[in-house]
């Protein structure tokens, strides 16, 4: 998922920047990689993202993942069926979904 910044995006907090966007789901959902998360900007990484977010239709939620901590790691998006809170099964289409999400980025 390449997150679009809404306006305004992203702010500077002293040397770290918050952002806000939306972006949409996978054309086929993988378990084992989730759902890869970048900003439009390619000179930016994320530093965070925040909380669990509601799929626009509330069909889905996400669960962002960090799978090693520390600078510039890679973050993942896991979905879930909100019905049933059981993970989206391999090759699901989601790319009707669309969330938002909040974080704060650096920049190289």
């Amino acid at each position: 998922m390449i997150l679009t910044m809404l306006n305004g995006y992203p702010d500077y907090i002293g040397y770290r920047q918050a952002f806000a966007g939306y972006g949409s789901g996978p054309a086929s959902y993988s378990q084992t990689t989730g759902d890869v998360v970048t900003l439009s900007n390619n000179r930016r990484f994320i530093d965070v993202i925040q909380g669990w977010q509601l799929s626009q239709s509330g069909t889905y939620y996400v669960r962002p993942w960090l799978q090693v901590t520390g600078e510039r790691q890679t973050w993942t998006l896991l979905w879930y069926v909100t019905a049933t809170n059981a993970q989206v099964a391999n090759g699901v289409n989601l790319s009707a979904e669309t969330v938002q999400l909040f974080g704060t980025c650096g920049q190289f």
